[in-house]
């Protein structure tokens, strides 16, 4: 049998081909194993070109498998929160989300993406940077779906309650979104449910001040008390005001003003005048003048 030399050339070369594929398919990293890998080494130091390869990963993944909803929920609302915290872009996160909820939410527990959605929302009332490039479009869209997957919300805060640790906060990162997920909300409910959204940005306020951020517990117990005087819950927003400025920061002139307009606005409220009346005769007393008043009077 004669063999065609050109014949046989251009088999071999097919044949050379067709391994180079084959070689290449196998070297080529598993999404699978590259995610693990990834998300490992990034827990302790995010790293631009490193995020952006797990991003890349995870469209990988997604794509791969795109029947695998339960799956590709996780892996999208793990990309979004990936671009939205960092990378600082919200419109890209919400592009992610909008995708799970569409293709993948069927069946499916909407914790994570709806909870990142409320963080998102809570961006956008303080036109944040993360935030600036998401068009009115994008706002809608973000709108919509928090209307329509309202009752995940506070799934989202019970599960972030339990990350972060309870009664003990041992988890600053989980508290902080906590506080996000809290302030969201409560901007989200503010016209339909003032009660509801009162609730929150106390708990937030709360929350605020446990782990160090006496601004921002400010900021939302001030929500409530100047905002909201005749509520029921204004009097403990602004003794907690007073509070605030008086242990956490140190400022007396404030905690006078915030302690003394507390009594002017509820000189009989049940819980707080006599501390706030003790708050301010004590005010600005180290703890030995208070020992020693404390002797003066028991002799």
């Amino acid at each position: 049998m004669v063999v065609n030399p050109s014949t046989f050339d251009q088999t071999m070369r097919n044949f050379a081909a067709a391994l180079f594929v084959l070689l290449l398919f196998a070297c080529k990293p598993k999404p699978e194993a590259e995610i693990a890998r990834l998300e490992a080494h990034l827990a302790p130091d995010y790293r631009v070109g490193a995020v952006d390869s797990l991003l890349a990963f995870y469209r990988q993944a997604v794509d791969a498998h795109p029947n695998d909803h339960a799956a590709n929920l996780i892996t999208l609302t793990k990309g979004a929160a990936l671009h939205f915290d960092q990378r600082q872009m919200g419109d890209e996160a919400l592009r992610w989300l909008d995708e799970a909820l569409a293709k993948h939410a069927a069946g499916q527990p909407l914790t994570r993406p709806v909870g990142l959605l409320a963080r998102i929302w809570n961006a956008h009332t303080y036109k944040s940077n993360a935030t600036s490039r998401m068009t009115e479009a994008d706002v809608q869209t973000l709108r919509a779906l928090l209307d329509k997957n309202r009752p995940w919300i506070d799934s989202a805060l019970t599960l972030l309650e339990n990350e972060m640790g309870s009664p003990v906060v041992n988890d600053a990162r989980k508290a902080t979104q906590f506080i996000e997920v809290s302030e969201g909300y409560a901007k989200l409910v503010a016209d339909a449910d003032t009660s509801k959204a009162i609730h929150l940005n106390l708990i937030a306020a709360g929350l605020a001040k446990t782990i160090d951020k006496p601004e921002k517990a400010l900021q939302l117990y001030y929500e409530v008390a100047e905002r909201h005087p005749a509520h029921p819950k204004a009097p403990t927003a602004l003794f907690m005001m007073g509070h605030i400025f008086e242990d956490d920061m140190q400022d007396l002139e404030r905690a006078k003003s915030a302690y003394e307009t507390f009594l002017e606005r509820y000189p009989n409220d049940p819980d707080y005048a006599d501390d706030a009346i003790n708050a301010l005769k004590y005010l600005g007393k180290s703890p030995e003048e208070l020992i020693r008043e404390f002797e003066k009077r028991n002799q």
